[in-house]
């Protein structure tokens, strides 16, 4: 009777013992909090604290206005997280910033990318309505995939200029184009798109356009890389009429050699990209060049990196935004007379290049 009796565990335990590693699913479920924790170490000036040297939690604290023992939990949270090291959990402990916080985390640093979570991590509330969404279908709307609201969202637009520019010096390098000559960085943010192509040919000269808080940063990065002087700064209005559809540029037509269109298209929507790339085309000379930048889905087989991520938070954040496959932006193109041509994937984005006709 007794033996029976000792095995029925060792059944009932079985499935548990068998089943795959639920770690990864945990750590998934907890990924909200990870989010917190590094927006409040922003909010905090966490980082920005630490970049003289190694500090003790109850200093830091006083700088920083903060509770010592409060202080000390997040910074144990952001060791975990490989964010600062140290912190031994004693009374003296002393906490110092890694090579990531101190390259991407410290306010007014090159390469800070504070201001850019700060805008993602403003999306919390919008995502709460996911599930009905997959429900019902639809977009979820908000201020961001509105042309007209982009300085709403400096960090989004403007504050990815340390991951961005790496991008377009080496897709610049990369295609070989031809010279830039006259150059219409049509929504500019940061300005570096317009920044490479003036780099790479010394006789470009560039219009950054955008919304005006947007044109502020990419002065600074203009001149930054010392190219301001061969920039100059317009600001756009992107306001849409009554029936939706966006102003024209106030350039005349056939004015410009290169035209880039980077990272506007997924967050419009389609209809506002017709829209957008026809007005591309009006701007171009015959034979100039269209760059048109932006997430697009990949061919099954293909890394997809990021990409559903990014389609799912269009879907949240956006009244119209989607990633769209390649094959309809050479359509869009095509339309309104430029001829699709090479396209490069170097990463999560996709370079397409067109020649007007």
């Amino acid at each position: 009777m007794s033996a029976p009796t000792a095995a029925a565990p060792s059944r009932a335990l079985a499935p548990y013992e068998d089943a795959p590693d639920p770690g990864p699913l945990l750590a998934l479920n907890f990924g909200f909090a990870r989010a917190r924790v590094l927006g409040t170490a922003l909010e905090l000036g966490v980082f920005t604290g630490l970049v003289r040297g190694p500090r003790g939690a109850r200093g830091l604290a006083g700088e920083l206005g903060c509770d010592p023992d409060g202080l000390r939990a997040l910074l144990a949270a952001l060791e975990e997280l490989g964010l600062v090291a140290g912190g031994d959990g004693s009374g003296e402990d002393s906490w110092a910033l890694t090579d990531a916080s101190r390259a991407y985390l410290v306010e007014g640093g090159r390469g800070y990318l504070g201001e850019h979570f700060a805008d993602v991590l403003a999306e919390w509330d919008q995502w709460t309505g996911l599930t009905e969404l997959v429900r019902t279908g639809g977009h979820g709307g908000g201020e961001l995939g509105a042309p007209e609201n982009r300085d709403l969202f400096p960090g989004m637009f403007a504050g990815i200029f340390p991951v961005g520019v790496r991008t377009a010096f080496r897709v610049v390098r990369e295609l070989a184009l031809p010279e830039a000559g006259r150059v219409l960085d049509f929504a500019s943010g940061a300005g570096e798109w317009g920044i490479a192509l003036a780099a790479a040919d010394p006789e470009a000269r560039v219009v950054a356009h955008d919304a005006p808080e947007l044109l502020g940063v990419a002065r600074e990065r203009a001149a930054e890389f010392g190219v301001a002087e061969r920039f100059r700064f317009v600001p756009a209005d992107f306001t849409r009429d009554y029936a939706g559809d966006l102003p024209k540029a106030p350039f005349p037509g056939g004015c410009f050699d290169t035209v880039v269109l980077a990272h506007l298209s997924r967050f419009a929507g389609p209809d506002a990209t017709e829209r957008l790339v026809q007005e591309c085309a009006r701007l171009l000379r015959p034979g100039g060049t269209l760059l048109m930048v932006d997430v697009m889905r990949q061919e099954p087989g293909r890394p997809a990196l990021h990409r559903p991520m990014i389609a799912l938070s269009l879907l949240v954040n956006t009244e119209a935004g989607g990633v769209q496959e390649e094959s309809v932006y050479r359509a869009v193109m095509e339309k309104y007379g430029v001829t699709a041509k090479e396209s490069v994937t170097p990463g999560l984005i996709t370079v397409l290049t067109g020649e007007r006709r």
